[in-house]
């Protein structure tokens, strides 16, 4: 957090709203800019393509270039494992969004998978806060809970089961019909031939093909009648949902015993070539209209365009009815191909999922859930908002890609920022933002960009500001942000946020009241632990006054167990350094600057050298002053632990625990002060709590151990009453308390005090009960080759914050 005194204007842009809160004299005012969403898939040869950035689209709208303000990678699967964070360690979870099922059953016919499709998806893919819209043809039913929906879920199948069993007596029904048609014409045939018949073969032959033709014509109808608008409906409800959304569509083919050129009607014909040949062009043509609908075509792209507009991934089920009646002696059993299967394919394939042809439904349910989706959201601000449908064209710069979004549907505009009402308590403002633009960054991270200003005004008018930049990765984030006024009183406060991609912006405004201080209540020091302090707080003051120079030899040691790639064995690696190391400091300034001279056993010479370990010790020096110095003792409680003699000095050994946990400037430790002059001569520190070592805290569960960390600072040089470093030595251990198996290797978060990290590979062993040592680093500071320490004059006023190590 960053805090400044400086005089702010009201800015405000485009458009502001203001909603006045009951009750109280509060604005909230919003400016919005307009920016409008596309779901776009890119695909290569079929398969879909990761790891795009903004960098790599295009958009024109009406055929001018759009900017792009953000460019979101979204990977999902229908089942999602347990959220990992980077370097394979496991984020804090946080409730998941709901998402959106579409179950459409289009069936002909009852199946004994069914059940168990459901039930799995019941079990392993449903999860609390989703929705789910059970559709057929004629039923509907959405479901919240589905523990409280269970009777109305029972109920919703049970009244497919009856259409679907009515729909079966009409199709045994019909093809009784067909059968019976084909027979009896067979026989009026022979009758005709045998002169037992006075009616005209022309009247038979009309007879038949009106009474073939009609069943057929009612039967397409009922059964292979398209349904776009009941389509249309569905897609524009996943549209209207802000959420993930899934489409899962259990089609049935369908099959039809229809009239074939082997049949006796044929085979054994009582017509002559003239009239045979008119007939079999007859069920010829009737066959393929039945096979070959057609019904749909015209409504295919427009269906095709909502589903991927709607940005739902589409999975295509399709099975073969069971049960089905042998051939006869005239009919045959055909599959039937209509356009809306088509269309449904290639829905299935623009929208990334899955098309199936199975009669397993749980095991093809099984596999499409393990088939990740990766889209795409980019938005744009458009050139002039509130226009009518724009033709959109999006282009991927990479060459034989693939951008597969809805070019005939209007972009989905985006919500404005969302600020709630702040609330003030405990010196902390707490308040929650949502409906901000998030993208992928090169790293591939989600992440948004908002930045928050909290103003006011100090009772004599001064303005204060404090300032704080969120990336929140989720879709909202609560905010907590602790304010530290310089006085007691009443305060306005104005929250202002800003997303930085959209360009969006919200207010609002608080009210803070600040207490006067009340003094704490403390237990009486011990003497001879207040007169140690105060030894040593003087010490500190010399310390931090002191104008120095000085220039040693610094040679760093470091080893770190690391697995071999051939011998698969955990080995330790050595590595070591030596630098020219100055030091100097002036009025509470500190420098430090290195010359690389030995890598290894290499000579070189590299001038503003920086340290290449994992671990980074800065300004030990000055770390007595952190601990020991007065400005910090109400942050720590002090405890005399005993005397003991020190490298043949008398010292007092104090342990220094911070009184918040976590938030004093440096872990608890412990401290070797000399009783004669107050210096400090060595400082041990279990730095646990601090950045970085929740990491290794993970790593240590993994293998069933307990982290040991321990820092050691050593000041055994000398020079003019002060003290300067010697040594450094870092230690990572593990005590095992119990057999540890092989584990895959994991990348864990890089550790580091006051300095910067790189991420080292964490070795997997097999140990019994014992402290393995993965790390440990050395720093040692010797040949003191120029050395100046001057003392300053003392200035009254508020002491300046020590530099921390």
């Amino acid at each position: 957090m960053e805090c400044k005194s400086r005089n702010f204007p009201l800015i405000l842009g485009l458009v502001i709203l203001f909603f006045t809160l009951p009750g109280q004299d509060e604005v909230v005012e919003r400016v919005e800019v307009m920016n409008r969403e596309v779901v776009v898939r890119v695909f290569d040869g079929g398969e879909p393509v990761a790891g795009l950035t903004r960098m790599d689209f295009k958009l024109f709208e009406n055929n001018s270039p759009m900017h792009i303000t953000s460019c979101r990678e979204v990977r999902r699967v229908l089942a999602p494992r347990q959220p990992v964070g980077r370097n394979g360690q496991e984020r804090e979870l946080t409730l998941p969004r709901g998402r959106l099922f579409l179950f459409l059953l289009w069936w002909n016919e009852e199946s004994p998978e069914w059940p168990q499709a459901w039930k799995y998806f019941q079990e392993r893919i449903f999860r609390p806060g989703d929705r789910v819209i059970l559709a057929s043809d004629r039923h509907s039913l959405q479901i919240n809970n589905l523990d409280r929906k269970k009777t109305a879920a029972t109920t919703f199948f049970h009244q497919v089961a009856a259409d679907l069993k009515q729909k079966k007596m009409q199709k045994a029904s019909m093809i009784r019909h067909l059968n019976n048609y084909a027979r009896d014409f067979h026989e009026k045939l022979a009758l005709l031939a045998a002169g037992q018949l006075k009616t005209p073969l022309i009247t038979l032959i009309y007879r038949f093909q009106t009474q073939y033709r009609g069943i057929l014509e009612e039967y397409r109808l009922q059964r292979l009648r398209a349904q776009p608008e009941m389509m249309q409906r569905l897609s524009a409800a996943l549209r209207a949902v802000d959420t993930e959304k899934w489409a899962l569509l259990f089609l049935q083919n369908e099959r039809l015993p229809l009239l074939h050129r082997n049949s006796r009607l044929f085979t054994e014909t009582f017509l002559s070539l003239e009239s045979n040949q008119p007939l079999k062009r007859f069920v010829q043509d009737c066959d393929q209209k039945m096979r070959m609908a057609t019904d749909m075509s015209t409504d295919l792209l427009d269906l095709r365009s909502m589903f991927i507009g709607a940005g739902a991934t589409f999975h295509l089920f399709l099975s073969d009815a069971e049960g089905e009646l042998e051939d006869s002696d005239y009919l045959r059993w055909f599959p039937l191909f209509s356009s809306w299967e088509s269309a449904f394919r290639d829905i299935a394939r623009d929208t990334g999922g899955e098309v199936q042809d199975t009669t397993r439904l749980q095991l093809a349910l099984e596999k499409a859930a393990a088939r990740p989706d990766i889209h795409y959201i980019i938005t744009y601000k458009p050139k002039a908002p509130g226009l009518g449908k724009p033709k959109i064209e999006i282009q991927v710069s990479r060459q034989g890609l693939k951008a597969v979004y809805a070019r005939k549907l209007r972009p989905l505009e985006i919500h404005s920022l969302k600020l709630s009402e702040p609330v003030w308590e405990k010196d902390l403002l707490r308040f929650t933002i949502s409906d901000y633009l998030r993208e992928t960054g090169a790293d591939g991270t989600i992440a948004g960009n908002v930045h928050v200003t909290i103003s006011a005004e100090t009772i004599d008018g001064k303005p204060l500001e404090f300032k704080k930049v969120l990336h929140p990765g989720e879709h909202s984030a609560a905010v907590v942000m602790r304010v530290n006024f310089p006085e007691p009183g009443d305060y306005l406060l104005t929250v202002a946020v800003q997303d930085r991609l959209s360009g969006n912006s919200a207010r609002h405004y608080t009210r803070a009241s600040i207490a006067p201080p009340q003094p704490e209540i403390q237990e009486p020091m011990d003497a001879r632990l207040k007169a140690i302090l105060d030894k040593a707080a003087g010490y500190c003051r010399k310390l931090h006054k002191a104008a120095f120079r000085f220039t040693c030899t610094e040679v760093v040691e470091e080893k770190v167990l690391k697995r071999n790639a051939l011998s698969k064995r955990v080995e330790p690696e050595e590595n070591r350094w030596r630098y020219d190391y100055q030091v100097v400091a002036d009025e509470g300034k500190v420098t430090e600057q290195r010359i690389l001279v030995h890598r290894g056993h290499k000579k070189v010479n590299m001038p503003d050298a920086q340290l290449e370990t994992r671990f980074k010790a800065h300004y030990s020096v000055f770390l007595p002053i952190t601990l020991l110095g007065e400005r910090n003792r109400s942050k720590y409680v002090y405890t005399l632990l005993e005397s003991v003699r020190l490298k043949k000095r008398n010292c007092m050994l104090i342990e220094i625990i911070p009184r918040q946990a976590g938030k004093g400037p440096l872990a608890r430790g412990k401290a070797w002060v000399d009783v004669d002059d107050g210096s400090v001569l060595k400082i041990e520190m279990y730095p646990r709590g601090v950045r970085g070592s929740v990491a290794l805290e993970a790593a240590a569960k993994e293998m069933s151990a307990t982290l040991d960390l321990n820092v050691a600072h050593w000041y055994m040089k000398e020079h003019r009453g002060l003290r300067f470093p010697s040594n450094v030595d870092f230690s990572e251990s593990y005590v095992f308390d119990k057999q540890v198996v092989k584990r895959k290797s994991k990348v864990y978060q890089p550790f580091a005090l006051r300095g910067e990290s790189n991420a080292v590979l964490q070795p997997a062993i097999q140990s019994g009960r014992r402290r393995v040592e993965f790390y440990h680093l050395s720093q040692e500071y010797k040949k003191y080759r120029y050395f100046e320490v001057n003392s300053r004059v003392e200035v009254t006023g508020p002491e300046s914050p020590p530099p921390g190590p």
